[in-house]
């Protein structure tokens, strides 16, 4: 159990939890549909190679690759959905990995809001059901207005786990939510039991919002 220290403001524990959580059990679902339609795209459109008499053992030598691209999803009406960017991406036969430089993953919601996520590198395995951003990993979700203000968390690792809808860091995390902020050394999401954990030196800073 967390300890957090008191605060002067007036915004009780339990608000900021709840608006807390809310928040981050949407990024999770947003990137990892993004992510795993792209690395399916990759695989499905690598080139076959030619079937050998003597099948060699894997070896972490990449098989296909990819440079410069962008990867695009529209909805049944033409509008944009999302797309995927990266500067390379390659795959590597024995872990069955692919990893992806410079990713950016843009998403626009059913309501126009954007989620943005940026890293150094991404690194998923092949059905997408577990991917990493690394090095100074970015993921920003557009606010609607005072009551639901932009959020930012950032992190230099961030682990998405798809079938279990599970957020996962160990590294010193920071989220900011409007003037609010919240830091941790680690962060574990459970976004289908909407629960979260920070970890570590937990530091909270609350402002109080304007009264009409």
């Amino acid at each position: 159990m967390i300890s957090l220290p008191r605060l002067s403001s007036p915004v009780p524990a339990s608000g900021w939890r709840n608006r807390l959580e809310t928040l981050l059990a949407f990024l999770p679902m947003v990137l990892l549909a993004i992510l795993l339609w792209g690395s399916m795209w990759l695989v499905r459109n690598a080139p076959k190679a030619v079937s050998a008499a003597v099948e060699a053992e894997a070896s972490h030598e990449p098989d296909y690759f990819a440079n410069n691209f962008t990867l695009k999803t529209y909805s049944l009406q033409g509008d944009l959905k999302s797309f995927l960017q990266g500067v390379s991406s390659v795959h590597f036969p024995d872990t069955l990995t692919n990893l992806i430089q410079q990713p950016v993953v843009h998403s626009i919601s059913r309501a126009g809001r954007l989620t943005t996520a940026v890293a150094k590198r991404s690194l998923s395995n092949e059905d997408g059901s577990e991917i990493q951003l690394i090095g100074q990993a970015v993921v920003h979700k557009e606010g609607v207005g005072t009551q639901e203000p932009a959020m930012t968390l950032r992190s230099e690792f961030i682990h998405f786990f798809a079938n279990t809808d599970r957020l996962v860091t160990y590294a010193p995390v920071k989220i900011e939510r409007g003037d609010n902020r919240f830091q941790a050394n680690a962060l574990k999401a459970d976004n289908l039991n909407q629960r979260f954990l920070l970890q570590g030196q937990v530091k909270v800073l609350l402002v109080p919002g304007k009264r009409p």
